[in-house]
């Protein structure tokens, strides 16, 4: 539990810092929805590679959200993901995305 408040702190100070980004059609809410998807892939031993594979299939409204879902999938696939659930990924990735929001 100490590994994830360390971490969720870290993103946290680093978002606060951030400038709002664009987020195509999606909302905070997609993007923590997104996270805990990439959990589940990841929890049920689908490849990094694999999961790359199934976001080049998706259909996006707007580039920025393939770009933004990319960078999710790093962060669920990296070292923060080791720590995380599949509820606590999206919440994480969610809140990240509200406070670069505000």
């Amino acid at each position: 539990m100490k590994c994830f408040s360390a971490v969720f702190l870290l993103i946290m100070a680093c978002s606060a810092q951030a400038a709002p980004y664009p987020l195509g059609t999606m909302t905070c809410d997609d993007i923590g929805a997104f996270a805990s998807e990439a959990m589940r892939w990841r929890k049920s031993h689908v490849t990094y590679e694999e999961a790359k594979i199934k976001l080049q299939e998706r259909e996006y409204a707007d580039p920025v959200e393939k770009k933004n879902l990319s960078i999710v999938l790093g962060y669920v696939y990296g070292n923060y993901g080791n720590n995380w659930t599949v509820e606590s990924a999206g919440n994480v990735m969610r809140t990240d995305c509200l406070r670069g929001r505000d």
